[in-house]
């Protein structure tokens, strides 16, 4: 989804939420909102439930899984067939009719019955409304359960965007600060993995590699000196020990060592995975995942000298 579009689909949740609360909407007005919302967050399965809450059931679906998620009875003849759009016009009708239903004043030999059919006739009736109200009631806290869901998801998914935008911004100018190739090798990488091909994806990983290296040349450039690991064994510093290089960067500039121990880790992590899969098959997934932890990544180690923690 376009940010335009999870944009809109955000407004259009938090709108519905207030109609449903609020109550300023009837349902049938509800569901049509509730089906719009459904289209643009591409949810098939809630949009076929509200098609069928607007245009009614048919015999096929009785106990099937949108039929139960209307609480509709267990009753194949129960009338509940119809969409809560025309449950709400046949229950404002079983209303009226409730209102001027009245205990005949009646007397003689037909008394008795006629007071016990219309006292059968109002309770059936009210039965019918009670059924009716209870699939109504449910359609619309399914709808109001859906809307608060998307609100939240989407809510979400627009400020993450925000913040990967700021992000993104950010990294992008430290990234160029150092290469100015380095972005040219990131729009590589995106479309070869976007491409999706064994030899596509292959590329990819190569061009993260040599993206990686040229940060660290970038960073900690090649020098002759040696020096000792927290284990005390000699680490080369020289031109094709670029891995080295990156992490004695992260260990010169990083002020808390929890951090630069995660970055060293990371990096070292992800380095090996794409120079293997610069000659063995990575999955498409792989790759995207390989391809933004890189990218983040790079950015976390070069800002360590502008924040230091």
């Amino acid at each position: 989804m376009k940010s335009e579009e999870r944009a809109y689909a955000l407004d259009l949740a938090n709108d519905l939420l207030g109609d449903i609360e609020l109550d300023r909407l009837p349902l049938d007005k509800l569901l049509l909102k509730g089906a719009r919302l459904a289209r643009l967050v591409a949810d098939e399965d809630f949009s076929e439930w509200t098609a069928k809450e607007i245009h009614g059931y048919r015999r096929a679906d009785f106990g099937g899984k949108h039929w139960t998620a209307s609480m509709r009875g267990s009753d194949r003849d129960s009338g509940t067939y119809a969409g809560a759009t025309h449950l709400s016009a046949y229950v404002e009708t079983l209303e009226s009719e409730l209102a001027n239903l009245k205990i005949p004043n009646v007397s003689g030999d037909g008394a008795i019955i006629a007071i016990r059919e219309t006292r059968n006739h109002i309770a059936g009736v009210r039965n019918k409304v009670m059924e009716s109200g209870v699939v109504l009631t449910t359609v619309r806290n399914v709808l109001h359960q859906y809307c608060v869901k998307h609100y939240h998801l989407l809510r979400f998914s627009v400020h993450q965007g925000e913040m990967f935008e700021v992000a993104k911004s950010s990294i992008d100018n430290i990234l160029t600060g150092l290469s100015s190739t380095a972005l040219r090798k990131i729009d590589s990488a995106y479309a070869n993995i976007t491409a999706g091909d064994p030899e596509s994806i292959a590329g990819a990983m190569n061009s993260i590699r040599r993206l990686i290296d040229e940060v660290a040349d970038a960073l900690f450039p090649a020098i002759s000196e040696t020096r000792l690991d927290g284990q005390g064994k000699e680490v080369k510093l020289g031109e094709q020990n670029r891995l080295n290089r990156i992490k004695a960067y992260v260990d010169d500039h990083a002020k808390s060592k929890r951090r630069g121990d995660r970055l060293k880790r990371s990096v070292t992590d992800i380095y090996s995975r794409v120079s293997s899969g610069v000659h063995s098959d990575v999955a498409a997934s792989e790759a995207t995942y390989l391809f933004l932890s890189t990218y983040v990544l790079l950015g976390d180690i070069a800002s360590l000298s502008v924040d230091g923690d």
